[in-house]
């Protein structure tokens, strides 16, 4: 598990992010970070939650930034060496390659797997391990996952709000 406490926080000058309850990441879990441009999606998973789990070494993890195409160049030269069979095209390409590799490792780690604003999302399936999934994504929504909001309370703020569990309907 994964916890962020409450609290609140100055992510950049000039902005601050009010988290209302501690928030917990479950594995297995999935997590949509909702909230319009700007209210502070991304800067939550740069300045807090990476901060928080980028040195465990009880679980794998994998990140997908906004700006994906950038992170393709350095996964084709990752497939080049290690898996040389494999082309690696787009981002759909980039799931599987990461998946196939996860599922060739021995041991029982939980996965993390975060992506924001990733376009073609994948829930990895058929891993032999945990998998939490925390995404943002303008284009992607399942069924059911726990929702949190992030709302503009001023220009300079917003707050992180746990909806729950309930169907994403926007």
């Amino acid at each position: 598990m994964i916890t962020i406490p409450r609290s609140r926080l100055q992510i950049w000058s000039g902005f601050c992010l009010d988290i209302s309850d501690d928030i917990h990441f479950h594995c297995p879990g999935s997590y949509y970070l909702k909230g319009n441009n700007g209210s502070g999606k991304s800067s939550f998973i740069n300045r807090v939650l990476l901060p928080a789990i980028k040195d465990r070494n009880d679980l794998h993890l994998i990140v997908l930034q906004q700006q994906m195409h950038m992170q393709l160049y350095a996964m084709r030269a990752w497939a080049a060496m290690h898996y040389p069979e494999r082309r690696v095209a787009d981002e759909s390409d980039v799931w599987d390659l990461l998946c196939y590799d996860l599922a060739s490792l021995k041991d029982d780690k939980a996965l993390v797997v975060i992506a924001d604003e990733a376009r073609n999302l994948i829930i990895p399936e058929g891993l032999k391990r945990p998998v939490c999934l925390i995404y943002s994504s303008h284009d992607h929504k399942y069924e059911s996952h726990h929702i949190l909001e992030f709302r503009p309370t001023s220009a300079y703020e917003s707050e992180l709000t746990s909806a729950g569990d309930k169907p994403c309907a926007d």
